[in-house]
């Protein structure tokens, strides 16, 4: 068992920042159980946290995780909430809100349920404080996770800042940090975006933290043996390149489900060389079928994990063979700003994924597929890059061109309704959407399922009723059964002999 009990780190929530006071008080005096999680904090919320619709100058737009409520005792930078701190915000109506800490204690797992504390509120930022005592100075790891958004600081200094979209999971964030001796303010920024709310932290010394690298490391070993090897898109380069960044690559974690079959959830940024990965169904389930799979992440990102090897993983099961593809992106920079237009970026990552199609047909021999029966279909920004594909059509090849599609909650922009109308020719088409979901709202995919009905291109639309955006396999609804309602739909087109 890991042993993650700090014998020189105490933390404390209290109605003061004197160490000593907080004893004298009664107040409480948390020592870290076997996994180190903090179980009581001073908490101070709800605030405001409504969505805007243009990034914020730290590239946010959920004014909640940019703006500074504290300012008016300090700044978030130097403050320490107390039971008795007086805090006030002014809302929509010009009015002023009183805000009053309160003491809460954490779930007997360390999680925090900020929901179910101030009755299920979205777009809303609460803080919470505590103190890390230790009685030396030392290097400690910080292992949290949260859902959504959010900031620490510790000692005056924020040392981690992720603005994310996710549910919670244990261990999402993980990064070092120095104490010294005595106390450790510690205050944290959560950010709700919709439905569920709330954080875990613990606090891993020298040694935990060791120990913690080794089970990490030795969960990428048991991840790399799922997913396989990578590979590049383009082996001999990208001529003239119009996409690329000074710090290629970089790797942000998400949250993942307890039966996932990657413990495990990253979203690739800053990508200018495309790769992929293959998985190839096993020979006694193989349906003939292949197809690309295309992650989501607003084009910001790549979720190659949950939306992109989980996905593949369970094709395979299916008898389907797939391309997982790690495509360019358009990554915003710090103040939020895209560095490549449109015109020079939908293109290329277009380019992308129709190299993609050709690439998996060219190796339909060796995987036993009918090139006939080659597919693409994405995730969100994914699924609108498998329509960039659709309607701009390669006239100097058909092998880039798909013979089906599907769509799960496709990104659909401003103007999709025309684009769709004009569209010459469009394969049969598979869609996917939640009810609940408010970056793709149903009411779009309907509509695109409409017109497609007009223009008599064979579709089927499936509306679940639960499933926010980036569901993904949706296991934890009935969102769950659209992988079979699609290898059904594939018999129903022809593609699968029954």
């Amino acid at each position: 068992m890991l042993n993650r009990v700090l014998p020189s780190l105490l933390i404390l929530a209290s109605s003061t920042t004197a160490f000593p006071q907080a004893f004298s008080d009664g107040n409480v005096v948390h020592e870290l159980n076997a996994r180190g999680f903090i179980k009581n904090w001073i908490i101070a919320g709800p605030f405001p946290s409504p969505q805007l619709e243009s990034p914020l100058p730290d590239g946010s737009s959920h004014l909640g995780f940019y703006n500074d409520y504290l300012a008016s005792i300090g700044g978030e930078e130097n403050s320490a909430l107390t039971l008795d701190t007086e805090l006030t915000y002014t809302n929509e109506k010009n009015e002023t809100v009183p805000v009053r800490p309160q003491h809460v204690h954490s779930s007997s797992n360390g999680i925090v349920d900020l929901d179910s504390l101030f009755a299920q509120p979205d777009n809303v930022m609460a803080y919470a404080f505590c103190e890390v005592y230790s009685d030396k100075n030392q290097e400690a790891m910080i292992s949290l996770g949260s859902d959504d958004a959010i900031k620490v600081w510790l000692n005056g200094s924020l040392v981690h800042s992720h603005y994310v979209g996710r549910g919670l999971g244990f261990g999402q964030d993980v990064f070092k940090v120095k104490l010294k001796k005595g106390h450790n303010p510690m205050l944290v920024k959560v950010v709700d975006m919709v439905r569920d709310w709330g954080f875990a932290i613990e606090v891993l010394d020298k040694q935990a933290a060791a120990e913690e690298e080794e089970i990490q490391r030795q969960k990428q070993t048991a991840i790399d043996r799922l997913v396989g090897e990578e590979h590049p898109l383009w082996p001999n380069g990208i001529r003239n390149n119009p996409i690329l960044y000074p710090e290629p690559d970089l790797i942000k974690h998400g949250s993942w489900l307890p039966d996932a079959r990657l413990q495990i959830s990253r979203a690739y940024s800053n990508v200018s060389t495309p790769t992929y990965f293959l998985y190839q169904a096993p020979p006694e389930k193989n349906t003939g079928i292949g197809v690309v799979i295309l992650p989501g992440g607003g084009y910001n990102d790549v979720w190659i994990d949950s939306e992109g090897h989980e996905v593949a993983l369970q094709f395979k099961e299916q008898g389907i063979s797939s391309i997982v593809l790690k495509y360019r992106t358009n990554t915003a920079d710090s103040k939020g700003k895209r560095p490549y237009s449109k015109d020079v970026y939908l293109p290329a990552a277009t380019a992308d994924a129709k190299e993609a199609i050709r690439l998996l047909r060219s190796k339909a021999k060796a995987l036993d597929l009918d090139p006939n029966k080659i597919g693409i279909g994405g995730f969100s920004a994914g699924g609108h890059l498998s329509l960039s594909v659709l309607i701009n059509p390669d006239d100097a090849s058909e092998d880039s061109y798909p013979d089906f599609a599907y769509l799960i909650y496709p990104w659909l922009q401003e103007g999709y309704q025309e684009e769709i109308s004009n569209a010459q020719t469009l394969p049969p088409l598979f869609i996917v959407n939640g009810l609940d979901d408010t970056s793709t709202p149903a009411e779009k995919t309907l509509t695109f399922y409409q017109i497609l009905n007009e223009k008599n291109v064979p579709a089927e639309l499936h509306i679940y009723s639960k499933g926010t955006h980036g569901f993904g396999l949706g296991r934890d609804h009935s969102a769950k059964q659209w992988t079979h309602s699609f290898e059904a739909w594939l018999k129903d087109i022809g593609m699968i002999q029954e």
